[in-house]
């Protein structure tokens, strides 16, 4: 059964966020993209991600093989680039349109580097390859949608909390919106050497300020959305090498103001 397996690739989609502390935006993927063959609402809750959906293409035993090296053929994967193609919520605007495409290109930038660090370590088999071929997998990822921080109204949430002698995490969970910081909804799927789709899966994530409750990020557009791009990227290159059984979270807050 591959509800282990793939399931650990599943992972790729993970959000910011501990496993155990968050609740389930499906409703807040877009339904109707044509990006899914099966969209459906993940039931495992060991899972960080919104939607899964995983055939029976590859068994744990076989994952793990790969993974710890007895078969010798590894992990071979290749990456197509990340597509707007299925972006459900495009901006009418041609500037704010290209500001999406600077982000999705910041995207492959960041996925690319980090595959190709963790297929470079000679402890790892992975193999990030440039085409298809036989034992290949193929990984597509899609912005299915995406929404800026809302910058006015961030700063006039500051200001309040500051006022109010409450600035801090308090007063920015309580005062703020999710959607305040922005969001994006990323979709993966996988195929097979053949060609047919054998996983899919999606997350919906909103921005995230520094648990010291301000962040420089609060006042650019897609400054959060590239945070979470950083932080999805380092889980797409673990659990690639991690075994069926492996657990695999993102932190819930940041440090880092900046």
């Amino acid at each position: 059964m591959l509800k282990r397996t793939i399931a650990t690739i599943a992972a790729l989609v993970a959000a910011v966020g501990l496993v155990s502390c968050q609740s389930s935006h499906f409703d807040k993927i877009p339904q109707k993209t044509g990006f899914f063959q099966h969209l459906q609402k993940n039931p495992y809750k060991q899972l960080p991600v919104d939607a899964y959906w995983a055939s029976n293409a590859m068994t744990d035993k076989e994952w793990d093989q790969r993974v710890t090296g007895a078969n010798a053929q590894g992990i071979r994967v290749r990456v197509a680039p990340v597509t707007l193609d299925y972006l459900a919520n495009r901006p009418a605007s041609a500037k704010d349109m290209q500001e999406i495409v600077g982000l999705k290109q910041y995207f492959d930038k960041a996925l690319m580097k980090e595959l190709q660090k963790v297929s470079a370590d000679p402890k790892n088999n992975f193999h990030l390859v440039q085409q298809g071929g036989p034992g290949v997998y193929t990984m597509e990822t899609a912005i299915l949608s995406v929404k800026p921080v809302v910058v006015n109204k961030n700063a006039a949430m500051k200001v309040l909390g500051v006022v109010a002698g409450t600035y801090g995490t308090v007063a920015n969970y309580a005062l703020g919106k999710d959607d305040d910081k922005g969001s994006i909804c990323i979709g993966t799927r996988f195929r097979d050497p053949s060609g047919r789709v054998v996983c899919e899966s999606a997350k919906y994530m909103t921005g995230q300020s520094s648990i010291l409750g301000y962040d420089l990020k609060d006042f650019q557009s897609y400054a959060h959305q590239k945070s979470s791009i950083d932080d999805w990227v380092k889980v797409v290159g673990e659990s690639f090498i991690s075994k069926s059984d492996a657990s695999l979270s993102m932190p819930w807050f940041k440090l880092n103001p900046f």
